[in-house]
């Protein structure tokens, strides 16, 4: 590869990061705004009660669980940001 193309790809590549990073700071504050917006009994309680899985069924299970339930976690957010939207 000649120095003009790989500079070009590094642009590229480099492009595509800034443009991955907005996004991610984007949707960090969207979710920052619907936390704030969302009640704060349900977010200790959520909380409470995911203490509550992985006292009872140890650390390893629940991690696994979580893990299982990773898509439905992402997607809970936005459906936050929608309803609160609405």
């Amino acid at each position: 590869m000649t120095r003009k193309s790989l500079y070009h790809e590094i642009q590229f590549v480099n492009q595509r990061l800034n443009l991955r990073q907005e996004l991610f700071h984007l949707t960090n504050e969207r979710a920052k705004v619907a936390l704030v917006k969302s009640n704060p009994y349900l977010l200790i309680g959520t909380g409470l009660v995911a203490g509550a899985i992985a006292g009872s069924l140890g650390w390893h299970k629940a991690y696994k669980s979580a893990v299982s339930f990773y898509p439905l976690l992402i997607k809970f957010p936005r459906f936050l940001m929608a309803m609160n939207n609405d």
